[in-house]
């Protein structure tokens, strides 16, 4: 059975696990209280920010009076019995949910629908850049993950998840498609180079046209995730919230606003 890759994650490999951010708000008068954990993306249950992220739960709870929700990067999954077993399977957004499981606290997906944002996507670029975007960012996050499969099956994968969004791109992405593609975008680059899909994973960079796809996509969940925040927070919720560093960061300043 295929590893279940999280497509959302854009992170660059190059940051160290121990350069987890966190921004705590609050509380506001009416006790409300928002953590925003920014995770390195690893499934690696060693990593020093699992207990950081342990820490900071706890604190959030000790603080909190009132109902609280937890927003994760990627989809609900079943997890396991151990957080230890929760991070090998899905990393942080495992983490996450194993810590709001035993307090009993709603975890929810804070993700436009991938239907979404591959619309929105192919409105403003070609969508066979698109789609092996998506792919590239796929294979990418590969590298981070515990690799269950060799990097030819992890792209057969990859690719034909792809292909169930064919409706939206007017074609249907095949491996002899991504490898034509791929030449036409980059030539002789080897692609199974994880250095190379990091740089055209990374919304930070403006190198590439993918580079460009991938920061306008993050731009799509960032204010996407704001949205939703903003909603849970003026309902009266405290948050708290496990996403890549990199969307805290993009968020931060609007985080300060929160009244």
């Amino acid at each position: 059975m295929p590893p279940d890759f999280n497509d959302n994650i854009n992170t660059p490999m190059s940051e160290k696990p121990q350069e987890n951010s966190i921004f705590r708000f609050g509380p506001n008068p009416a006790g409300q209280v928002l953590y925003f954990f920014g995770a390195i993306h690893t499934n690696n249950p060693t990593d020093v920010q699992f207990n950081r992220l342990k820490q900071s739960w706890n604190e959030f709870g000790d603080i909190v009076k009132g109902e609280r929700v937890v927003f994760t990067e990627g989809v609900i999954r079943a997890i396991s019995s151990s957080y230890e077993d929760s991070i090998q399977q899905y990393g942080e957004a495992g983490a996450a949910q194993w810590l709001a499981r035993e307090a009993g606290v709603v975890v929810t997906c804070t993700e436009p629908s991938n239907e979404n944002q591959r619309k929105v996507l192919c409105a403003s670029f070609s969508p066979q850049v698109v789609a092996y975007t998506m792919i590239a960012q796929h294979l990418a996050v590969w590298y981070r993950q515990t690799r269950q499969l060799d990097f030819s099956e992890a792209m057969n994968w990859s690719v034909s998840r792809e292909a169930k969004f064919a409706g939206i791109y007017s074609f249907t992405p095949t491996v002899i498609w991504f490898h034509n593609q791929h030449i036409k975008l980059f030539g002789k680059q080897k692609l199974e180079d994880k250095d190379f899909l990091n740089l055209i994973s990374d919304p930070r960079k403006s190198d590439t046209l993918v580079n460009t796809i991938v920061a306008f996509r993050t731009k799509i969940r960032n204010e996407y995730l704001l949205s939703v925040i903003n909603e849970a927070w003026k309902s009266g919720k405290s948050i708290f919230i496990v996403y890549g560093k990199g969307h805290l960061a993009a968020l931060e300043q609007e985080l300060q606003k929160l009244e």
